[in-house]
């Protein structure tokens, strides 16, 4: 579906340190997607999201088929009596991934539960469990396909491939979605088999322990800085794009989604460990165990009463990548601490730094990466082509006018 822009090397030697990219040029699998599970659950059909009812009270915010819900919300997830979002244990033939809410869902069954689902399940679910604005939720569900799945089939696979047409797609793939420096798991060149798409608990306990059991606004903003300088220090092939701002505005779920009640509830450690899988190793302990895979909503949860819209989410990216201090865009060239600073006009920047880090600077970035191209590595751009680029168009018509971006 894309097809690679491989530019001139940045410094002399510098393709040496990124060795795999030589394989790329030549059409060869690229050593990164090698490193991957060798086995993946193969679903050339889906299961499909288990139906809404509305014989439960709340109908929680009535979105189907990809359309707007209520946007009203506060209500219990699942709720009372809807045994078919109960919880249920994936399976070996499920697909599972790097992102929290996505693994809850399709163990929820509010996306296809083999871990295949598709533009609509994807709008509807954020809408009803979550209660995110459309315009979130659209953009959201968009930037997920476009980047890795099939805007022809709207299909995406939450983890791995997983049998889908396009090659080197699903959320697993490295350096779109799952970027070296987040949250809560491996860079992918620090894993000796790649997975960087698994909790790792160690990097909760220190989530944790950094944020003192809040995952506030307040806290996750230096704490994503922290992660930053962590792999600059140990990666030597560390890199992070302008994608790694999506990671920003994932480190606002804990406060805005995952707490109950949303941003009028507590993102205390208590809430948010079920998101992530993650128990004490002991009542008392401050060490963690995992169990990837398994995510589910917390026991007596209720979804934000006021819906999330796109525009808060941009503001509040903007707001955490400031108090991160803003982290220049680039990457190690072999080494750790080895960093320059990438260049890539299109997307206003010059030597790592972004021109307009303002919410209204990052969403008009996401526009153009989106219909356009994305730096994946110091010399590496990825192309959108026209069927992407049009599938981008036509989901997103009128959803970035409010920022001042240029007309799709």
């Amino acid at each position: 579906m894309y097809s690679p822009i491989f530019l001139l090397a940045a410094l002399a030697g510098s393709t040496d340190a990124y060795a795999w990219m030589a394989d790329m040029e030549k059409n060869e699998p690229a050593v990164s997607l090698e490193k991957r599970v060798a086995t993946c659950p193969i679903h050339l059909t889906r299961q499909g999201a288990a139906p809404y009812s509305s014989l439960y009270p709340s109908a929680y915010t009535g979105a189907k088929n990809g359309l707007p819900g209520t946007g009203k919300g506060g209500v219990l997830v699942p709720a009372a009596g809807d045994t078919a979002h109960a919880y249920s244990a994936p399976s070996s033939s499920d697909i599972r991934g790097p992102c929290p809410a996505l693994n809850m869902a399709a163990n929820h069954n509010f996306i296809s539960h083999d871990g295949l689902t598709n533009f609509n399940e994807l709008v509807d679910m954020a809408q009803n469990v979550f209660n995110w604005g459309w315009d979130l939720a659209t953009f959201v569900a968009t930037f997920g396909i476009v980047m890795d799945g099939d805007p022809l089939t709207t299909q995406l696979s939450i983890g791995c491939t997983g049998g889908m047409p396009v090659p080197n797609t699903g959320l697993n793939t490295h350096d779109k979605f799952e970027t070296d420096g987040s949250m809560t798991r491996n860079d992918y060149y620090l894993s000796p088999t790649g997975d960087a798409y698994n909790v790792n608990a160690t990097l909760f306990g220190y989530m944790n322990d950094y944020c003192n059991g809040e995952f506030t606004l307040a806290c996750m903003g230096p704490y994503m800085g922290s992660r930053y300088n962590q792999s600059l220090a140990t990666n030597g092939n560390f890199f992070y794009g302008p994608l790694g701002l999506f990671a920003f505005g994932t480190a606002t779920l804990p406060q805005e989604s995952f707490a109950s009640l949303g941003n009028q509830g507590d993102p205390n450690v208590e809430t948010i460990k079920y998101f992530w899988a993650v128990n004490r190793t002991s009542p008392t302990s401050n060490t963690w165990t995992a169990a990837p895979g398994t995510e589910r909503i917390p026991p007596n949860w209720y979804n934000r009463p006021t819906a999330l819209s796109f525009g808060e989410i941009f503001a509040e990216t903007s707001q955490l990548y400031a108090e991160a201090g803003y982290p220049p865009f680039g990457g190690n060239t072999g080494k750790p601490n080895s960093f320059v600073g990438l260049t890539f006009d299109a997307g206003g920047i010059e030597n790592g730094v972004l021109a307009d880090p303002s919410a209204e600077g990052i969403a008009c970035l996401f526009q153009q990466i989106l219909i356009d191209a994305v730096p994946l590595s110091l010399q590496d751009v990825l192309t959108m082509n026209p069927v992407a680029s049009a599938f981008a168009k036509s989901k997103l018509a009128g959803i970035f006018q409010g920022f001042g971006c240029p007309a799709l």
